[in-house]
């Protein structure tokens, strides 16, 4: 029986067929693009209808786009069966909020301990999901996450056991990059690519996503030097900018192989993410999402089972007001006279101008009403979005200490988005920086896009991306600041 991955993406989806297993045999793939306009979901259901009339898969694993799912790489002591389980889901229930979480283990060293990728997503999304799934007859098994395929490909090659490498696996316009010490993978990010592959620019983006996994890398002082980076995804041709940069850091450049047999037409390097998603290892725990999901919407399904079962009684008396309603109709026929009457008034041209006038009247209170709701509603929304205060960037300032300087470069109002600089003429311990920035409460999410030395000016320079929170969030941290 042929099994069959989706792969869910912001621009497209990839589909692909074959023998899930360890080593899976892929030999049927396919890319269905989807409108690029309009609800995601209903792009989505719109190419799967398509898709599910020609091949009509019974059941499949759905891996959901990294734009709608998260994952957090985390290693634990070594540890097995209930211990490990017990480790695994404290680690998960610390992190997924109020998100539908589970994790996989990647790998599993003695010495070195178990990596875990814990992967999670909104109880909405899924939902959406499942719904037009069901509407398309499809069934769903599994749900998963790009980043778990991503370290199962890497992770079932021996050809880079007991490496310390930099791992660049690039997917539409970002790139993953996978930092593994000795084996085991320590470290992972996502950047999006915002200029043209094979250009100077790529390159340089490239260079500088390298570099800052090499200062993340020296914050934990390990005697182990990173000595190669490896690419996948991105031809040899464009990736030939970025090679030059990279060698001057001292680091081999290598094109990765990926050890899959690859039956379909096209080139497996641009179809990791389902590669990623065929590699089932039946021994170790892996994510999906689905019975989790379930598990969280179990008193909403009873709710509606309890409420199916209560529609009997009604039923029953419905049939029981049929019986009534015939007799009652009856009795209307001895009461047509006087109804006839009332339809004579009702049909009088004066009668029927009056009514016409007052029902276009109360039609243009309606939509005064409905325009006046609006309105409140559109100012409640715009009441929650951040503003950048005095009082904010003095907050950063503080947080920053008096050796490091803050560069304020973009504000969007609209999403919350600031990125600065900070600058400073000593190297800047990344992470704890970052955790500082994250202790003052004023960001939802908080990432670093490069970290860069100035030779001339003799300063190193950290550029911050965030997500401030918004107004109503402040509110409440602060609320809960002056109650503690």
């Amino acid at each position: 029986m042929s099994d069959t991955v989706i792969v869910l993406q912001d621009e497209c989806i990839l589909t692909a067929s074959g023998k899930a297993g360890k080593l899976p045999k892929i030999d049927r793939v396919s890319r269905i693009p989807i409108e690029p306009f309009g609800d995601t979901f209903e792009q989505w259901k719109a190419a799967l209808k398509e898709y599910n009339e020609e091949y009509l898969p019974k059941s499949l694993k759905i891996v959901l786009p990294a734009s709608y799912s998260s994952a957090r790489i985390t290693q634990v002591p070594y540890a097995v069966g209930r211990q490990l389980s017990k480790m695994a889901k404290n680690v998960v229930d610390e992190h997924k909020g109020e998100d539908i979480a589970d994790y996989s283990v990647v790998q599993s060293d003695k010495k070195q301990g178990v990596c875990l990728c814990c992967g999670s997503a909104q109880n909405d999304v899924i939902k959406q999901i499942l719904d037009f799934c069901t509407e398309l007859k499809i069934t769903v098994k599994e749900i998963s996450i790009p980043m778990e395929g991503y370290l199962k490909l890497l992770s079932q090659s021996r050809v880079y056991k007991n490496k310390t490498a930099i791992f660049l696996l690039f997917e539409e316009n970002s790139v993953i990059s996978v930092l593994y010490k000795e084996g085991m993978c320590l470290y992972t990010t996502r950047s999006r690519i915002f200029s043209e592959p094979g250009t100077l620019n790529f390159g340089t983006e490239i260079v500088r996503s390298i570099s800052g996994m090499m200062q993340f890398y020296a914050t934990t002082k390990s005697e182990t030097p990173i000595t190669d980076v490896y690419y996948t995804g991105c031809l040899e041709d464009d990736f030939e900018v970025s090679i030059e940069g990279i060698k001057n850091m001292n680091l081999n450049v290598r094109k990765m192989k990926i050890d899959i047999p690859f039956q379909a037409k096209g080139d497996p390097q641009f179809w990791l993410s389902c590669i990623g998603g065929m590699i089932v290892d039946k021994k170790k725990k892996e994510i999906n999402l689905l019975p989790a999901w379930k598990e969280a919407n179990k008193e909403e399904v009873i709710k509606n089972v309890d409420i199916l079962s209560h529609i009997l009684v009604p039923l029953a008396t419905l049939g029981v007001c049929m019986v009534l309603f015939a007799a009652v109709t009856v009795w209307n026929l001895h009461t047509q006279g006087q109804i006839n009457d009332v339809n004579d008034w009702i049909n009088d041209e004066q009668v029927q101008a009056a009514y016409q006038e007052a029902n276009a009247i109360q039609q243009k209170s309606d939509k005064l009403a409905e325009a006046q709701d609006q309105v409140r509603q559109m100012t409640a929304n715009l009441d929650t979005y951040p503003d950048l205060t005095k009082k904010m960037i003095s907050t950063i300032e503080n947080a920053s200490g008096r050796d490091m300087e803050v560069h304020i470069k973009t504000m969007d109002a609209d999403t919350g988005k600031l990125t600065f600089d900070a600058v400073s003429q000593k190297v800047i311990d990344i992470p704890t920086y970052v955790q500082k920035l994250q202790k003052t409460g004023l960001f939802a999410s908080l990432d670093y896009n490069g970290y860069t030395y100035q030779s001339q000016e003799k300063t190193y320079s950290l550029a911050l991306s965030c997500i401030l929170k918004s107004d109503e969030a402040e509110t409440e941290i602060e609320t809960g600041g002056a109650e503690n």
